[in-house]
């Protein structure tokens, strides 16, 4: 009987094994899918993809807005911002979302008159709907379940709620979401102390926030007015996390995260533990800035990832596998 048990139990520990290693070798797919030309300023900060598999970046200095089909075909979507091409003054192009219908929605940091939240359509028809002419550093946004629409500042620890109407409203203010300098590492980050950064929301409703410099992410609990609670540390601070930029949710309430100048992605689970799933220099990561999970059917555990490529490199996209699916467009 004991002989039975022990082969039993090896054959358990095989089937687990077996079971196990797919999700693993997963995180080991990495690959660089589209470079582009930094020379003409073509440096992607923001992703975002449709219902249809179609990718848009968002090119920071240029004010462009990249569409790349799922065929692979480039074109230019808009072209948001004031100045000539180069040197690329009064044009800072950043976060980007999608809404159900195929709407891209962007962050312009340029002039008073043209700063703020910008509507996008399909046929690349552009709107300033939200205009916020007193930010500091617009950055990333993102969707409640309302359709209320929600932007990080950076740099004045803000996050604002632009509601569907284009009303904006100061939604936010925390010294946990104040950036800081030198890091909390000791070493000054290359864009300035950045605070608040990438924003997504977990499947209970509650905001999630990246602060860039304290290496730390925030936790926001919205209740059930649509008002914000006292935010809480979830991760952090942590030198592991310094250069947190942009972050996208799976379907289990996984968080997968950018962490630009350590050149990696790092997936933590709802307990707050961290794993790096990617990392230069085996990695094809440069700067990584943005993520988000494909869209379409059988398709959804692939994320795409914006090598901005601010220290040398090659910027372009980057594509992998984590085994599960990513969130729905809302």
């Amino acid at each position: 009987m004991k002989r039975v048990s022990l082969l039993l139990l090896v054959g358990i520990v095989v089937l687990v094994g077996v079971l196990i290693t797919p999700v693993h070798a997963a995180f080991q797919v990495v690959s660089q899918v589209v470079t582009f030309d930094q020379s003409l300023g073509q440096l992607p900060e923001s992703i975002a993809i449709d219902k249809r598999g179609n990718i848009y970046v968002s090119f920071l200095l240029t004010g462009e807005i990249r569409k790349i089909a799922p065929d692979g075909e480039q074109s230019t979507l808009a072209i948001l911002g004031v100045g000539p091409t180069t040197p690329y003054p009064g044009r800072r192009l950043s976060g980007l979302a999608m809404d159900a219908p195929g709407n891209v929605y962007a962050l312009l940091n340029d002039i008073p008159a043209t700063r703020g939240v910008w509507r996008i359509a399909r046929d690349g028809s552009a709107m300033l709907i939200a205009s916020i002419p007193s930010a500091a550093g617009l950055n990333a946004l993102a969707f409640d379940k309302g359709g209320n629409l929600f932007v990080s500042d950076s740099f004045k620890a803000a996050i604002y709620r632009v509601a569907p109407d284009g009303s904006v409203d100061v939604w936010l203010t925390d010294p946990l979401l104040q950036g800081i300098t030198p890091s909390s590492c000791g070493t000054p980050f290359p864009g300035g102390p950045r605070g608040a950064n990438g924003i997504a929301f977990d499947k209970k409703g509650d905001m999630f926030v990246l602060n860039t410099t304290q290496g730390l992410v925030v936790r926001i609990p919205v209740l059930p007015d649509g008002s914000p609670a006292a935010p809480e540390t979830f991760v952090g601070p942590t030198c592991d996390l310094v250069g947190l930029d942009g972050q996208a949710f799976d379907d289990l309430d996984n968080l997968y995260v950018a962490v630009n100048i350590q050149n990696k992605i790092v997936r933590i689970d709802p307990n707050g533990g961290m794993t790096t799933i990617a990392a230069a220099p085996d990695d094809p990561l440069a700067f990584p800035t943005a993520i988000a999970f494909e869209t379409g059917l059988g398709q959804r555990k692939q994320i795409f990832i914006t090598n901005f490529a601010a220290l040398g490199g090659t910027p372009g996209i980057a594509k992998m596998d984590v085994g599960l699916p990513g969130r729905p467009l809302p």
